[in-house]
């Protein structure tokens, strides 16, 4: 009886008993035993499995979280470039707006001065550069030419250029300027710019107090009667100085200036001169005769030309520089 095992099963009908053998002991042992290990197996396979799935569940977790994050720094940019996108639309419509205007300036300024038509097809910086020296081409001899009235205090013409009865000799003569009426006093100043050639009494002439101004291309201007002179001769103006007062001096029935425009010795209208301005540009080169236009303009034209290639050159050496 030693190597063997005695289990007794009781129940309400009574007991029985059963006998083992120690090898059958030891088997059932050792299925015990295997059962344990693997129950363990099977619990440690199970805490394994749990936390990879929680070491899955996080990496899922961040992995979101990342890709969140993404989405809303996207979004972030997708909205700031929105943004930029709307800023930019606005400024290029600013801009557009802008170039029409200043097409449609430069169409006016270019009509005003007078430019070539047939250069809208040119880059507006060229456009721009052309009206800048067809104005100062224009304003040039505008400076240069005897322009505007010599009276500073206007108060109408008395008699003007051609043929009339003299109001002292009684005898038709021609008239070779325009009477400007006004009071003992008031001044009477320089059309353009230039040289004081005469400023005296002219006794033969009857002009009386005289000056004469010589100006550019071979123009002079003479204002008569004066009551003081400001200037002498040699003395350089500009257009618009004060270069004397109305006077009764001469030949004369009262205050007023006598103003004349010459060119090379011929007397010429000075009322286109008088109502020459940029406006009206081109008329006065129909309106006087006698004076080669074609070829002055062409000389103002060449030497403004110079002129802007100079200062170009010096502008260009000195950025170099």
């Amino acid at each position: 009886m030693k190597n063997r095992i005695s289990i007794t099963v009781s129940d309400i009908r009574g007991a029985k008993h059963y006998s083992v053998s120690a090898f059958l002991k030891k088997f059932v042992l050792l299925v015990l035993a295997v059962s344990l290990f693997m129950s363990l197996l099977v619990v440690l396979g199970f805490i394994w499995t749990y936390q990879q799935y929680e070491q899955i569940k996080y990496q899922q977790y961040q992995s979101e979280s990342a890709y969140l994050a993404r989405m809303a720094q996207y979004q972030v940019q997708r909205d700031r470039i929105a943004e930029q996108k709307q800023q930019l639309l606005y400024e290029l419509s600013t801009t557009e707006r802008q170039v029409v205007f200043l097409d449609e300036t430069l169409r006016s300024l270019e009509d005003l001065v007078g430019s070539p038509h047939g250069q809208d097809e040119y880059p507006i910086e060229e456009r721009v550069k052309l009206l800048q020296l067809s104005a100062l081409e224009k304003q040039f001899l505008l400076q240069a030419l005897p322009t505007g009235r010599p009276v500073s205090n206007f108060q109408g013409v008395s008699s003007g250029y051609g043929w009339r009865q003299h109001p002292v000799r009684g005898t038709r003569e021609f008239h070779s300027g325009i009477d400007y009426r006004g009071s003992r006093g008031d001044g009477v100043i320089a059309t353009a710019d230039g040289i004081v050639e005469y400023a005296s009494y002219n006794k033969g002439s009857g002009y009386g107090n005289l000056i004469i101004l010589s100006h550019a291309f071979g123009f002079r201007t003479f204002y008569a009667h004066l009551d003081t002179m400001n200037v002498r001769a040699g003395q350089y103006v500009h257009s618009g100085d004060l270069i004397g007062t109305i006077g009764n001096t001469g030949v004369s029935t009262g205050p007023h200036l006598h103003y004349e425009v010459t060119f090379i010795q011929r007397k010429l209208d000075p009322a286109p001169f008088v109502e020459w301005n940029l406006e009206n540009y081109e008329n006065i080169f129909e309106q006087v005769e006698g004076v080669p236009w074609g070829s002055l303009v062409q000389a103002v034209h060449q030497q403004v030309q110079k002129t802007e290639r100079l200062l170009s050159q010096k502008g260009f050496e000195s950025e170099a520089n």
